[in-house]
Formats: C-alpha cells, sequence, structure tokens
C-alpha cells in the first residue's frame, strides 16, 4: 500500500513562522519510492536511498544525489547487488565517494555487503568484508574517506561489526561487544544516530549500543524503548518502535510509540538523556508533535524537528519544531506526508516524502526558513480541551482534530488506560496527575495534564 504519503514581538513571531516551510525536489526515483536513508554531506551535497512505498514488496537498489542544494537531483542503480537483496543503510563524505550496506533475503541469503562508489554513483565495487550468508548487513557510517565502521545481526552468539581505516579496502572484526539478551535481540537496518566520534544504534529489545571511539568499544543499555522497530515487540505484535538523536556525547533525545498496529491506540513518549543514553528522563511536551521522526539540528541550543508519514488519515500529518529540547512544539506544516528528516545547521535540512516518478518534481523537501530566528511559542492555539479537568470519571475531548484514540499515562510514562474516540472513563484511576495524549492520526499526537480527583 502507498503510504500517504498586533505586538511587535507578536508580528515578529507571525513572520517566523511563515518562513519556515518545506519546498519539493525531485529524486527522479520511480513512483512512490520514499526516502530510506538520508545524507547531508554539505549545503550543496547531499544523498539518499530509496524504498518502496506501493506496498508491493520490492527491495530498491538505488540512490539520489544532489550538488547544487538540491536544485536538481540524480537518480543512480547501485549496480552489483543481487535481485532480492536490500539497501539497508548509506554513508557518504562528499560528492563522489558514498557506501551502502545490503542485506540479503531469503531468495538472496549471500548479498551481506558493503558497496562502494567514488564516482558519484554511476558504478559500485563490492568491498572485501567478513559478511556471509549466516550474516545480515544492517548499517555502515564513514567519519572520512578512511575511518568507517558497518555493523550487522549477532552471529555465532556475538554482534557482528567491523571497522576500516583505508576507506574500505580491508575491514577488521570489532571484538567485545555485549553480548545479546536473548535470541530474538538484533540490530536493525539504518536505526543508528552519530555525532563526533560517538555512534549509536538499537536493537529489538530496545537496548542502546554506544561507542565513543568509532567503533572500537562498546557499551549497551536498556531504554525505555520496546523495540527500536519490527522485530521483537514490533513484528505487528505490539507495533513498537523508537527514532534517536543526540546533540553531542552525553546529550540525546528518545522517541517511542507503541500500539501502532491496526485498529491500535499508539502511544508515543519523548525523552532526553544527559549521560549518552545510559538513563532517560520522560518530557512532557505541549502543542503537536509527530513521531514519524526526529531530529536534533546541529548548532542550536535544544532544537529538534519531528515528521509525521505514517496512517490513513493524511490531513494531521506533517512537522514540528521545538527549540527547548521537546518541551514545547511549534507547527511547520500539516497535511502531508513528512518521512525521513535530518539537517545540516539551522536552515539546511531536508525531509523525505514519494516520488512522482523519474521526470517528477517531488519526492524529497527542502527546508525554507532559520530556525536560529523561530521562538517556542506555539504560532497557532491549540484546540484542545479536556473537561472536566480535574475530573471524577467520564472525562471529554474536543478539537478541531479528528481524534482517534486517546491513551493516559502516569507521570513515570506508565500507560495506565487508553480508548478511542472522545471520551474516556477514569473512574478507576488513583487519585493524582495524569498526561493525557490524544492520537490525531497520521502520526500526530498532543499532550495535556489531567488531574483525578
Amino acid at each position: 500500500m502507498k503510504k500517504l504519503l498586533l505586538s511587535g514581538f507578536a508580528l515578529a513571531a507571525m513572520m517566523t513562522q511563515a518562513q519556515n516551510s518545506w519546498i519539493d525536489q525531485g529524486t527522479k526515483f520511480a513512483t512512490s519510492f520514499g526516502v530510506d536513508e538520508l545524507v547531508i554531506v554539505d549545503a550543496n551535497t547531499a544523498w539518499v536511498n530509496a524504498y518502496d512505498g506501493t506496498g508491493a514488496g520490492t527491495y530498491p537498489k538505488v540512490v539520489s544525489r544532489t550538488t547544487n542544494g538540491g536544485t536538481t537531483w540524480t537518480a543512480f542503480p547501485i549496480t552489483g547487488p543481487g535481485t532480492n537483496s536490500l539497501v539497508g543503510d548509506l554513508a557518504a563524505v562528499d560528492a563522489n565517494t558514498a557506501w551502502v550496506a545490503t542485506a540479503g533475503t531469503s531468495a538472496s541469503p549471500n548479498s551481506n555487503a558493503i558497496w562502494k562508489t567514488t564516482n558519484g554513483g554511476s558504478t559500485w565495487t563490492r568491498q572485501t568484508i567478513g559478511y556471509t550468508g549466516a550474516s545480515f548487513t544492517n548499517l555502515v557510517y564513514f567519519w572520512n574517506a578512511n575511518e568507517g565502521w558497518t555493523g550487522g545481526d549477532p552471529k555465532g552468539g556475538v554482534f557482528e561489526t567491523y571497522k576500516t581505516t583505508n576507506g574500505g579496502t580491508t575491514w577488521t572484526a570489532v571484538t567485545g561487544l555485549p553480548l545479546p539478551d536473548a535470541a530474538d535481540e538484533y540490530g536493525l537496518t539504518g536505526a543508528k544516530t552519530v555525532t563526533g566520534d560517538h555512534i549509536w544504534f538499537g536493537t529489538t529489545k530496545g537496548r542502546i549500543f554506544h561507542s565513543t571511539n568509532r567503533g572500537a568499544t562498546w557499551t549497551a543499555n536498556y531504554s525505555p524503548a520496546l523495540d527500536f522497530g519490527g522485530g521483537a515487540a514490533g513484528g505487528g505484535v505490539d507495533g513498537s518502535s523508537a527514532k534517536m538523536t543526540f546533540k553531542d556525547g552525553l546529550n540525546g533525545f528518545l522517541l517511542t510509540v507503541d500500539g501502532q498496529t491496526t485498529g491500535g491506540t499508539p502511544s508515543a513518549a519523548l525523552y532526553s538523556s544527559s549521560d549518552g543514553g545510559a538513563t532517560w528522563v520522560p518530557i512532557t511536551p505541549t502543542g503537536t508533535w509527530y513521531f514519524g521522526d526526529i531530529t536534533y539540528v546541529p548548532g542550536t541550543t535544544n532544537t529538534l524537528v519531528t515528521t509525521g508519514i505514517n496512517g490513513a488519515d493524511a490531513s494531521y500529518m506533517g512537522s514540528a519544531y521545538s527549540t527547548d529540547g521537546g518541551l514545547t512544539w511549534t507547527g511547520i506544516d500539516a497535511g502531508s506526508q513528512r518521512g525521513k528528516v535530518k539537517f545540516l545547521n539551522t536552515t539546511t535540512g531536508w525531509a523525505g516524502q514519494f516520488s512522482d516518478g523519474p521526470s517528477g518534481t517531488k519526492g524529497i523537501l527542502k527546508f525554507s526558513g532559520n530556525l536560529a530566528l523561530a521562538t517556542s511559542e506555539n504560532a497557532v492555539k491549540s484546540s484542545l480541551k479536556v473537561y472536566p479537568n480535574p475530573a471524577t470519571d467520564i472525562v471529554n475531548i474536543s478539537s478541531n482534530r479528528n481524534i482517534e484514540s486517546v491513551t493516559i499515562t502516569d507521570l513515570s510514562g506508565k500507560r495506565v488506560d487508553s480508548g478511542k474516540g472522545s471520551q474516556i472513563n477514569v473512574s478507576k484511576l488513583a487519585k493524582g496527575t495524569y498526561i493525557l495524549q490524544v492520537n490525531y492520526g497520521g502520526g500526530a499526537v498532543e499532550n495535556t495534564k489531567l488531574i483525578k480527583k
């Protein structure tokens, strides 16, 4: 299925809001192909690879690259990998040099590899590495033209990872990683984030692996996430997934969502960490935000951007930013799909959408505006109303948006109740303060405090 896809201060705030928007650009991918991974090299150069948004179950092996800030994008087939291999991750260091990680499927079990281009994607060469048919390649990252790292699932009970210091000509196995905590703990394609020498990746058990030295040594800690996506807790059971982003080696943000299944009641949450992801503290946000993807904006104190792409109701997909570490959110836009998102700085960023074909003008969105000038004041006051509040039994919820479901959590982030529609009975809850979260559909949510008396 295709994914659908006054005062001087007030005047300045409105002008700032009006300046922040997205501009369509054409990736030149096949129709309905979306942006899987996005790498921004500099203000002019960016790379993306594709995934099939049609629901046909194909495995696109194609990248697109811009060298002029997105004015034009050129798509290149990744020649070499087998037909049924999948492209799981992307790395690039300049306009000519990039790598992709490919993994096998049941029909193509020997496709685990790293492929490199040195001519902007025109041709690709398979690199010699230890991945075999028993492997599953998830991740690849390069800090520069020489130093790189790649990671896969556990093999023989140990997470399989390698490092290179010569651009991938030779790779050396990294040993000593924390062991999987269960047989069904494994990594996920693209589930990584990097800042400076630090790199993190998430697993199907919600653990976060962290290296402070470019992948040489690793630690692992449990996070509030049940699963970083599609694995042990996901897989159509809980519909759990998570995304993380880091400002530096210590300070990061985690977005989790559970219950994202057909007919389910999704519950999204935000957390912050000040110790590199070892521990996490819940954030109680106000304003509408999205749980499709999250990214920190480099060069800012605490600016984040979230996007929403999934769901049946396209009316409430969009994007939002926060300048105070996720406490308050301001909408950039609403009504259209916004997928994978990354920023180079406060004025340069892209978000994925779906292509309208090789000769089309859509597929990715370029940010237009300056988040350094943005404020954390909501440009449009929320229409969400919850009453009575404090409450004893029935709570009514109203908004100018369609309300799909409601979730109530305690202040520790534990989910204590949920329901469909615009009413919920809280008579069985203990007296105290809770967070009521409204799910508008399309990956858009809004939180408010609820007092049970």
